[in-house]
């Protein structure tokens, strides 16, 4: 669990320097190669990073369950209360990534001269907008996760 939830806070920041450097390099070009290649990684690390946040939590609950329906003493206010993390969870990252993938889009086709900049610079703002969001909210839901998890197993930390 430690491991999954270190690893997914690093891909964020990841990912987030990586939204940043395609904003620039929109403007002033700072990758050396074809404009395209820096949008084509920064997605590879983008979607690899929201895809292991979404299965974590997946994960957690499939857990959570398992364990509420082996012991059922202690009752379904932990899945409850992991099924509450998911639904504040999901919106923002699904919509962080469809938006990401948005930006990447347009701005290939900007630089093909098949689409408009303003369209980049609209959905490129509300990307860094609901980035933030998402983040944050993923944040929230790996704290809340933990909390579940260790007052169902009534560990300490």
């Amino acid at each position: 669990m430690w491991f999954f939830m270190i690893t997914s806070y690093i891909l964020v920041i990841i990912s987030g320097i990586g939204i940043l450097l395609i904003g620039i390099n929109h403007y002033v070009n700072i990758w050396p190669t074809h404009h395209i290649t820096l949008d084509l990684l920064v997605s590879i690390i983008f979607i690899a990073t929201q895809t292991l946040v979404i299965f974590f939590f997946v994960g957690t609950g499939v857990n959570v369950k398992e364990y509420t329906q082996a012991n059922q003493e202690i009752g379904d206010r932990f899945y409850k209360g992991i099924l509450g993390i998911k639904r504040k969870l999901y919106p923002p990252t699904l919509m962080v990534t469809i938006l990401f993938m948005a930006t990447v889009i347009l701005d290939g086709g900007f630089f093909l001269g098949k689409v408009n900049e303003w369209w980049f610079h609209i959905i490129y703002v509300l990307t860094l907008y609901y980035y933030i969001k998402a983040t944050g909210e993923q944040h929230k839901a790996f704290i809340g996760s933990t909390n579940i998890v260790l007052a169902m197993t009534k560990t300490e930390r």
